[in-house]
């Protein structure tokens, strides 16, 4: 669907990006997990496809500012790629652990605050550069430029330790 373009080290190639439902009210937003990696990064796998869906205000959007990742919805709508990062995370335990993420954005650029969302899906795939060292997750979030609404979620691999947990 996309060309590839190389951004910090990991090349993003757009399988398919659409509007799934229009108009949802702010209170209706899930609050749960929003994205699925084919396989995690240890696997040996070249390419790992990303299935997200992302919510973007129904209201006039301005251009992105950063526009190096793949293009989504002309100036309006970029998926972009921010490195690695550290993130925290508390385990069931009530402990934090941290864990090396790639950092995914599905941004935009809305500067009043929405009342009403539309509902985006997104899959791509990324290939790491030769060397690239892998990391325990991804994270994507949709995020506004302008940040009246920042929104995330990290995913990786099921892990069960034994007694199924």
């Amino acid at each position: 669907m996309g060309n590839p373009v190389n951004v910090n080290g990991v090349t993003l190639t757009l399988k398919d990006f659409k509007k799934l439902n229009m108009n949802i009210n702010a209170g209706e937003i899930a609050s749960g997990p929003l994205t699925n990696i084919s396989s995690n990064e240890n696997s040996g796998a070249s390419d790992y496809t990303v299935t997200t869906v992302a919510y973007i205000p129904s209201n006039k959007l301005n251009p992105v500012t950063n526009q190096n990742g793949l293009q989504l919805q002309k100036d309006e709508i970029y998926l972009n790629y921010y490195g690695v990062k550290q993130v925290k995370v508390l385990d069931k335990n009530g402990s934090t652990v941290t864990y090396l993420c790639r950092d995914f954005r599905v941004e935009f650029n809305c500067d009043e605050e929405a009342s009403q969302y539309d509902l985006y899906y997104v899959q791509f795939t990324y290939v790491l550069e030769a060397g690239t060292e892998p990391v325990d997750m991804i994270f994507v979030r949709d995020d506004n430029e302008d940040p009246e609404t920042d929104r995330g979620t990290v995913t990786g691999p099921v892990v069960e330790d034994g007694d199924g947990n």
